[in-house]
């Protein structure tokens, strides 16, 4: 059953098992295929060279951007870059500039808690504190993060409003699915199978919850609204991204000012001291 962190640095990990997998499953069973139409060895190995050069271009587009701006990147141990683990599962990459200040805060148990999602993505917590005269953009929407060990695929973060419209039409397929299908084939089993919606229902309205009051956005901060914090989403879907090779290695890129940020992390951390939480005095 889903438990719902109400901290700021616990994105839920949603334990769904959606009725879409079957319906996927008896399609495939209908067809004898995972695949609607049989492609042609010829046209399968076009596809996937086409695939190549898209995926090759794209990211040797972004790459060359990236050479051309000047950046700043964390390091352990450099200046104005430092690192923490506390006891509660979080660690802390903290990176100081001129004009800003950004900390991303990883779970240490996030690629545990991503195939148990509504939706396969990775979440990573973000603090933006701007100690300027003028104002500085908040660009979620051109955060990149990517993943070193599976080919450093590169994949742009999720629109918050985007997820929750694929977690509402998971909602609509599920219930359809169940309502209009398994019941009538089932029907001494109605009471057992709307239970079990209701009980998947209230996960999926959670992580919408969740999305909707958590996730960061593009905004704009100023002197008299110097900090931002939220989620940022990232989806972990992909041909060339396969199972979690721990420790992960991924490389956060975020625009800032004129600057590209990079901030390299892996999970599990690999480093740094576990900071106890101290209780209050008496």
């Amino acid at each position: 059953m889903f438990k719902r962190r109400v901290s700021q640095t616990g994105l839920p990990a949603v334990h769904v098992n959606s009725g879409i997998s079957r319906l996927l499953a008896s399609c495939e069973r209908a067809s004898g295929s995972a695949f609607p139409v049989k492609l042609s060895y010829t046209s399968l190995v076009k596809g996937m060279w086409v695939g190549v050069v898209a995926l090759l271009l794209s990211s040797g587009s972004y790459a060359n951007k990236a050479a051309q701006t000047p950046g700043i990147r964390w390091a352990e141990g450099a200046p104005g870059c430092t690192f923490r683990n506390d006891d509660q599962g979080h660690s802390y990459y903290g990176l100081t500039a001129p004009d800003f200040e950004i900390t991303l805060t990883v779970d240490r148990q996030e690629l545990e808690k991503t195939p148990h999602r509504a939706i396969p993505m990775l979440g990573v917590h973000l603090t933006f504190h701007y100690t300027g005269s003028q104002q500085l953009e908040v660009q979620q929407n051109r955060f990149v993060l990517e993943f070193v060990k599976h080919f450093q695929i590169i994949k742009g973060s999720l629109d918050p409003d985007g997820v929750q419209q694929e977690i509402q039409n998971d909602i609509d397929t599920l219930t359809d699915e169940v309502e209009r299908h398994q019941v009538k084939k089932h029907p001494d089993q109605k009471d057992k199978m709307e239970t079990e919606l209701q009980a998947r229902l209230k996960d999926y309205t959670e992580m919408m919850d969740f999305v909707s009051t958590r996730a960061l956005r593009p905004t704009t901060l100023d002197t008299s609204n110097s900090s931002a914090s939220g989620w940022v989403f990232f989806g972990i879907k992909g041909k060339w991204i396969g199972p979690w090779r721990k420790p992960e290695q991924f490389i956060l890129r975020m625009p800032v000012e004129n600057l590209i940020v990079e901030i390299p992390f892996q999970l599990p951390p690999q480093h740094g001291k576990v900071e106890l939480q101290r209780r209050p005095e008496q």
